[in-house]
């Protein structure tokens, strides 16, 4: 046997046995010509919480690629997500109607006894004023605790799905060819996921707890009243501004690093496959075809999985976004209610109190957003093998 017949069928060999270690590794499926889900798509769903679970398609929970799309095309439809909202409404509504006839019941009788107070002389007067706005804030702040335990749950499944979506984001980097991609892109959103747990977790209600003790001081008159209240203003605004350019970086760094290591990895396949192409003619054609083959199906999986992931994140925004919401248009009444009764320091403490909630719903959404970012471009990389 000639010393070329020798390299020919030394290079046959070796594209049959690439393109086996190809197919175990990306766990094609003959059957159905679809690739496989990768055992850590279970593991993914499995960190999600049961109310998550229980607005998912049945076809989303069994791992099955070709379920996935179909799962997929149904969770990206517009009614798909306007019931979702809808489900959400409903259910905040009635969640905050008994917080709302408290929120009344409390500015109907702060007005009984500060009009029963303007009869009395000027320091009992001042006493009873005083007790009504202190057992008005007390109440507003007893109907917090349930929003802040709300975002802190929100706040926990969400890390928790990041969490279970990072190992099966590098295997299917890796499955597409994208070994540089897996790594890095494994290390930067382990990091990421870092530092907002810790911006979230761990200053988001502290800051929120100042704000608010602050805003008992709108109730009463004074200079030294409305300065300090402008100090609570001040801290929730430089507060949002710092976290959301925090954020900027964040994302602006996971997106770089992942598009330019799926570039790389792309470089460097190509330079393999033209080598194959080169040294080994036949074998290295069909080496190219049957990666390009592969690289598709990688490449829908990821659009699949970036898909839900963002799905996914959206049922959990939904309903803490529209909790908060219906808890502003209640506090929003109370205001209006105190308006025409002329409770004015009542009143002012519940608008203070509402721009609180709106500060919490914006927090709520950069947490999100900067995942949907990270899981729509992991979505859209194209698998090195493509290349």
């Amino acid at each position: 046997m000639s010393r070329g017949m020798k390299i020919a069928l030394f290079g046959a060999l070796l594209t049959i046995l690439m393109l086996f270690s190809c197919i175990y590794a990306g766990g094609a499926d003959a059957d159905s010509g679809y690739e496989s889900m990768p055992e850590e798509y279970g593991d993914f769903i499995g960190s999600l919480d049961d109310a998550v679970l229980d607005k998912l398609p049945e076809s989303a929970l069994d791992g099955d690629s070709e379920g996935l799309l179909s799962a997929a095309e149904e969770m990206i439809s517009v009614s798909y997500l306007i019931n979702i909202v809808f489900s959400s409404f409903g259910g905040a509504i009635g969640e905050i109607l008994p917080t709302l006839a408290w929120l009344m019941a409390t500015v109907i009788l702060s007005a009984l006894a500060q009009m029963f107070a303007g009869g009395l002389d000027g320091g009992l007067s001042g006493a009873v004023s005083f007790s009504c706005h202190l057992c008005s804030f007390l109440s507003i702040a007893a109907a917090s605790v349930e929003a802040l335990s709300r975002l802190s749950e929100y706040f926990n499944g969400l890390f928790a799905a990041v969490a279970g979506f990072i190992p099966l984001s590098g295997v299917l980097y890796a499955m597409g060819g994208n070994l540089t991609g897996a790594a890095s892109g494994s290390v930067t959103l382990s990091t990421t996921l870092a530092l907002c747990q810790f911006f979230f977790s761990e200053t988001v209600i502290p800051v929120f707890c100042v704000c608010l003790s602050l805003s008992l001081l709108s109730v009463f008159d004074g200079v030294g009243a409305v300065a300090l209240t402008a100090v609570g203003g001040a801290v929730k605004k430089w507060y949002t501004t710092a976290l959301a350019f925090v954020m900027m970086i964040l994302t602006t760094a996971v997106a770089a690093q992942e598009i330019l290591a799926s570039k790389a990895d792309g470089a460097a396949m190509r330079g393999v496959k033209f080598a194959a192409s080169s040294f080994v003619p036949i074998s290295g054609g069909a080496l190219s075809s049957t990666l390009g083959t592969l690289a598709a199906s990688v490449e829908l999986l990821r659009g699949v999985v970036g898909v839900i992931g963002v799905v996914i994140i959206l049922l959990m925004l939904i309903p803490i976004s529209v909790y908060l919401a219906a808890m502003r248009g209640a506090l929003a009444i109370a205001s209006f209610t105190a308006g025409v009764l002329g409770c004015g320091g009542e009143k002012r403490l519940l608008d203070e109190i509402g721009s609180l909630y709106g500060y919490l719903e914006g927090i709520a959404i950069i947490s999100a957003v900067v995942f949907i970012i990270a899981m729509a471009v992991f979505a859209s990389s194209a698998a090195a093998v493509a290349g």
